[in-house]
């Protein structure tokens, strides 16, 4: 009989060769029985823990949340400092997160363009995760105008659009570098100047 332990390790198995061939070949492209294969396992061996490949993929969304934006706003809940310090180390974090977490990325790449234009539970956690992004920065952003740190007339909601869509960018500029750590380095210091210098002079492009 299959020990809890052992399910769980085949579980955890049959997830990081989904997570793998997704990153690789997308959602759409990648089938089952090739993440059976990679896995070593029969492809009824994958319906047993997942029940479609829909699943699978909503399993490691949930994942990479908290990988991503799960640990970053967990990470800001116990940082001090003023709101632009937050938000350098926003940015900060998401860095460090896609460095150690390539595949997550890319799923996201992957995944974002594949559900745009249907309704689906696959959409709908890729916003979820978005959405949780859009809080975060937020918060940091009413936390500056409060302050006096930030523009009193500074549009909350524009500027959020404005650093996702930057945040994005340079994400999907890393990747296709080939994760060049150069290119990140400096992407990562582009975005943080010039996030400072729009907020601060209350000049969203």
């Amino acid at each position: 009989m299959t020990t809890h332990k052992g399910s769980q390790a085949s579980k955890e198995k049959i997830a990081r060769s989904a997570l793998r061939l997704f990153a690789r070949k997308g959602y759409a492209t990648a089938s089952l029985e090739e993440i059976a294969t990679q896995a070593g396992f029969t492809k009824g061996a994958v319906y047993h823990f997942f029940k479609s490949k829909e699943a699978l993929l909503l399993s490691l969304l949930r994942d990479i949340e908290e990988r991503s934006i799960g640990k970053t706003t967990l990470a800001l809940e116990q940082a001090d400092g003023g709101a632009m310090d937050r938000l350098v180390r926003f940015k900060n974090l998401q860095a460090q997160w896609a460095a150690r977490n390539a595949d997550d990325l890319a799923i996201l790449i992957w995944v974002s363009i594949e559900s745009a234009h249907r309704k689906s539970a696959i959409r709908t956690q890729v916003l979820h995760i978005y959405a949780r992004i859009e809080e975060v920065l937020t918060a940091i952003i009413e936390l500056g105008k409060q302050s006096g740190e930030f523009p009193a007339d500074l549009p909350v909601a524009d500027v959020v659009t404005w650093l996702i869509s930057l945040h994005d960018g340079n994400m999907l500029s890393w990747y296709r570098s080939g994760r060049d750590i150069e290119v990140g380095r400096r992407l990562t210091r582009a975005s943080r100047q010039a996030a400072q210098m729009a907020i601060r002079m209350g000049q969203i492009a």
